[in-house]
C-alpha cells in the first residue's frame, strides 16, 4: 500500500489550488486510493453542497473541485468563456496539474455532463465515471418527462397546501413566465420540485453557495445545451449512471435510461423515493451503490 508520506503534495489532504488556462482552480482533497476527479456543476454552485460523499472518499483520493468562476476559483468575465469545451478542458487541466495518468470521474448534474462529454473525447485517460442524476439532452423527451413529472407533484399534500405552486413553475420551465428573478426566488419557486420531499428544499438551497456572475455567463454560452446523445458511444470505460426516480430535471427515463443504452459498459441504478440530490435524500441507497461498484472498479 502507497504510504501518505510517497503522495505528490498537489494529492495531499485538504485544500489546494491550481493554475489551469489562466485561472485558479481551487479543489479539496479527501480520501485515499486512486484518484477521482469531482467538478462542481459549473453554472454557479461551489464544491460545499457535494461535500463529503464517504461512499467515494472510501475507495478513492477523491479532488472535489470549483470550476471555474465558483467558490473560491477565478474565473473569465465573459460569457464565450462558459462552454462545455472549457470545462472539459478545465477537468483534463486539473488531470494534468495532479500528475495522474488514469482517473475516475464524478459528476453530478451538470456536472454529469460534464464528466460524461470529458469521456467522449478522453476516455484514454479514464478508469470508470460516475454520472449522477446527470444530463446528456435538453430535447423534446425531456422537456415532456420534465413536464409530466411537475404535473404529477398536483396531488402532493406540499403542492395542494400552496395553489398556484404548479402553475408558476410550469410557466416557468416551459417559457411562458419570463419574469427575471434572483437565485433565491428560482430555487423559492422550483426547489421543491427538485425532491421526493419537497419539504427538503428549504434546507438544502439555504446552504448552497451560488456565484451568481458565472450563472448568467453559462447560460448566455449555451453551457448543458449540448446534445451528447450520438457521442456517448465513445465512451469505453465502465460508467455508472446513477438517477432518482422523482428526479424531475434529470429524469430516468429521458437522461438516465437513454445513457445506459449508449454507454455500452454502464450500469443503471435507479434509486427509489429519490429526486436529483441521491445522497442527501436516499444517502444510505446511494452509498451502497457506490460501494458495491467501486469495490470492483476501485478495490482496496
Amino acid at each position: 500500500m502507497t504510504s501518505r508520506t510517497s503522495i505528490p503534495s498537489q494529492l495531499a489532504e485538504g485544500s489546494h489550488v491550481a493554475e489551469i488556462d489562466g485561472n485558479r482552480i481551487h479543489y479539496e482533497v479527501r480520501g485515499s486510493g486512486p484518484v477521482l476527479i469531482a467538478p462542481t456543476p459549473g453554472w454557479g454552485p461551489s464544491l460545499g453542497y457535494m461535500m463529503p460523499l464517504p461512499a467515494l472518499e472510501r475507495h478513492c483520493t477523491v479532488v472535489y473541485f470549483d470550476t471555474r468562476h465558483s467558490g473560491e476559483s477565478t474565473g473569465p468575465e465573459r460569457a464565450d468563456a462558459y462552454t462545455l469545451g472549457h470545462f472539459v478542458s478545465d477537468i483534463e487541466g486539473l488531470r494534468q496539474h495532479l500528475g495522474s495518468p488514469m482517473v475516475f470521474l464524478a459528476g453530478h448534474s451538470a456536472g454529469g455532463h460534464q464528466v460524461l462529454a470529458y469521456g467522449i473525447a478522453h476516455s484514454a485517460n479514464l478508469l470508470g465515471i460516475i454520472c449522477i442524476d446527470g444530463i446528456a439532452a435538453q430535447d423534446e423527451l425531456r422537456a415532456r418527462e420534465m413536464l409530466k413529472m411537475m404535473e404529477s407533484r398536483r396531488s402532493h399534500p406540499f403542492f395542494q397546501a400552496r395553489p398556484g405552486f404548479v402553475d408558476t413553475a410550469v410557466q416557468m420551465m416551459t417559457g411562458s413566465d419570463t419574469t427575471a428573478r434572483t437565485t433565491d426566488e428560482l430555487f423559492a419557486a422550483l426547489g421543491p420540485f427538485y425532491f421526493h420531499d419537497p419539504a427538503l428544499a428549504a434546507g438544502v438551497f439555504a446552504a448552497m453557495q451560488i456565484d451568481e456572475a458565472v450563472q448568467g455567463y453559462s447560460r448566455a454560452a449555451g453551457f448543458q445545451r449540448d446534445n451528447l446523445l450520438d457521442g456517448l458511444h465513445r465512451i469505453a470505460v465502465p460508467t455508472l449512471i446513477i438517477v432518482g426516480d422523482d428526479d424531475f430535471i434529470c429524469d430516468p427515463v429521458s437522461q438516465g435510461a437513454r445513457i445506459h443504452e449508449r454507454v455500452r459498459d454502464s450500469t443503471l441504478a435507479v434509486i427509489h423515493a429519490c429526486g436529483h440530490v441521491p445522497w442527501i435524500e436516499q444517502p444510505s441507497e446511494f452509498d451502497r451503490v457506490c460501494d458495491e461498484w467501486l469495490a470492483v472498479m476501485a478495490p482496496r
